[in-house]
């Protein structure tokens, strides 16, 4: 099995990552009836500015697990297509060096030679990890003793931050290798697919 590390080696799960952290916050604004400032303003600048409360969550994480690859026509003669490469050198370029379209250095694998399987371990390579930040508004109405509303924004993304799914690892392919090709789904539960801004309302009695 070309996919399988060599007898007695570890290797890092993909879909797993070192490190994540989910950072939330709630404050509710000290401005508007009961609260610091402003609590005997006129109800017009009561219903305008007063009773906010503002959250945020952010998701800062470093970058999926995977692996590089090769392809062709059963290199190892096991009836196979593709594999594991043979590893040369680390492969994960620095933090600085990293562009979207050279993620990670192609030259650190080779195609193995033929009749042989690729001495790279399983999922060496890091992704793109997660920055991505989103800020909430929220602001409750009375409109009379039994009926209330209330009105949330929701901004997912504030610093529209471009997030991509793992870069392209097939070193037969050097148009693509190390490129990063799509953007993450906008169904992830980090919501880092890009800005968005959802107003909603909602009426409770």
């Amino acid at each position: 099995n070309p996919y399988r590390p060599i007898e007695g080696e570890w290797a890092r799960q993909a879909g797993d990552r070192r490190h994540y952290a989910v950072i939330m916050t709630t404050y509710r604004l000290p401005v508007g009836k009961g609260r610091k400032f402003m609590s005997g303003a006129p109800a017009v600048a009561e219903h305008i500015l007063g009773g906010w409360t503002v959250s945020t969550i952010s998701y800062l994480s470093s970058g999926f697990f995977f692996s590089p690859g090769s392809s062709g026509s059963d290199p190892s003669n096991t009836n196979t297509v593709g594999g594991l490469p043979d590893r040369i050198g680390n492969g994960n370029l620095p933090s600085g060096e990293r562009t979207y379209t050279r993620w990670f250095d192609a030259s650190a694998f080779r195609v193995p030679q033929a009749g042989l399987f690729g001495n790279s371990a399983p999922n060496v390579l890091v992704g793109q990890g997660i920055n991505a930040h989103h800020l909430g508004l929220a602001k409750r109405f009375g409109i009379t003793e039994r009926l209330s509303s209330t009105f949330t924004a929701q901004i997912s993304d504030i610093f529209n931050t471009p997030h991509f799914n793992e870069p392209s690892g097939n070193i037969s392919v050097p148009n693509t290798v190390g490129r990063f090709t799509s953007v993450v789904s906008d169904f992830g539960a980090e919501k880092h697919n890009g800005r968005r801004i959802a107003l909603m309302l909602r009426v409770e009695f």
